[in-house]
């Protein structure tokens, strides 16, 4: 493996990335290892704040692990020794969960391990949306509670996407808040629990280029 890879350096020096090799051994694992969140990353709170704002179209450019990780972690990272998130929750619960849907099918998000697991090998995007827009973004984020109560599930949930709207704003991500999925199939192609309900979802992706 390691003269696999540092064959793989050597082609990073004619443009193919070094980290080609890494990635694709996570796929086949069934995780893959986001990089570190640069939490220094972005604009000013405030300039987010102000640029903040709903988009519905999607250029064909991809979202790096990079952005990913800094995303994911936005939405429910750990941001503290022990192991509280970028969001409160009611009582500590944390019983707020985030699911990727890409391309290369849907994964969920271990804020513990700042990793994504293979739950389904299938785009569920194009399955999921009810908007044509949607099947445009790069990936869709789900957001699933399991808690009792579902006006705590719901509020949750809006402190992930808030969170990640805010990220989008500050490095020129194009996003969307989507109350309209079919929250019936994904529940079941994401493979979730009895008590597992899906709150809501969001579309993200690089802006056209004009």
């Amino acid at each position: 493996m390691k003269k696999v890879m540092m064959f793989l350096c050597v082609l990073s020096l004619f443009g193919v990335p070094c980290t080609a090799g890494a990635q694709e051994e996570s796929n086949e694992s069934g995780t893959i290892y986001l990089p570190k969140p640069d939490t220094k990353t972005g604009m000013p709170l405030m300039q987010a704040l102000q640029n903040r704002q709903t988009h519905r179209e999607f250029s064909v450019r991809k979202i790096s692990d990079q952005n990913m990780s800094e995303i994911l972690w936005a939405a429910n990272g750990v941001n503290r020794e022990n192991g509280k998130r970028t969001i409160p929750t009611a009582r500590d619960s944390r019983d707020l969960k985030v699911y990727v849907i890409r391309q290369g099918g849907a994964f969920f998000y271990d804020p513990e391990n700042n990793t994504l697991t293979s739950v389904n090998p299938s785009a569920l995007i194009y399955a999921a949306a009810m908007q044509d827009y949607v099947k445009q973004a790069d990936a869709l984020l789900v957001f699933v509670s399991n808690n009792k109560n579902h006006e705590y599930g719901a509020m949750h949930a809006g402190s992930a996407y808030q969170n990640v709207g805010l990220y989008a704003a500050s490095v020129g991500l194009n996003n969307v808040v989507l109350g309209s999925i079919d929250k019936d199939l994904l529940h079941k192609e994401l493979n979730l629990k009895d008590d597992e309900y899906v709150v809501i979802a969001q579309a993200l992706g690089w802006p056209k280029t004009k």
